[in-house]
């Protein structure tokens, strides 16, 4: 797993993770030209522990034990993953993208050694997707992520 550091300031001082949350966004989001996913979330003031491209590189942008602001209410006591789609993406294509098979096999074997590690250091039990924890505000990582089988692999 390749790692590179790209901090973003948004979000908490201290975490106390007990909780993983699986989200997705576009790789670039068209905004209204193409923004690259990490400066997107700075622009917002928002942020994620990390970020998968692609590819399978990860982008960490907080340290566990910071919290990050990546949803609504659950910031200080987890840590959150962004699954980048692949493209450049408006709201409308990236709904309609999370609905395919849009993970890349490097990215999910990335994806799936990250949560391993956090769950071994942190002791963290609980795997959610960002839609169980916001339903009807949020649908990622959509339909085309297949949950079942990463918290099989993640265990």
């Amino acid at each position: 797993m390749n790692i590179i550091e790209r901090h973003l300031p948004h979000g908490a001082q201290k975490n106390n993770p007990k909780l993983i949350v699986i989200h997705a966004m576009g790789e670039y989001i068209n905004d209204p030209e193409p923004t690259l996913a990490v400066d997107f979330l700075d622009k917002l003031g928002l942020s994620a522990h990390a970020l998968i491209m692609p590819y399978g590189d990860v982008m960490m942008c907080r340290r566990p034990e910071q919290g990050a602001y990546h949803a609504r209410g659950f910031n200080t006591d987890s840590l959150g993953i962004e699954f980048l789609v692949e493209g450049d993406h408006d709201y409308g294509s990236f709904i309609s993208e999370i609905k395919t098979n849009y993970i890349k096999k490097e990215q999910w074997e990335a994806g799936v050694e990250l949560v391993k590690h956090w769950k071994s250091v942190y002791n963290i039990t609980e795997v959610k997707r960002h839609s169980d924890i916001s339903p009807g505000r949020k649908v990622d990582p959509g339909r085309g992520f297949k949950w079942e089988k990463f918290l099989q692999e993640t265990i």
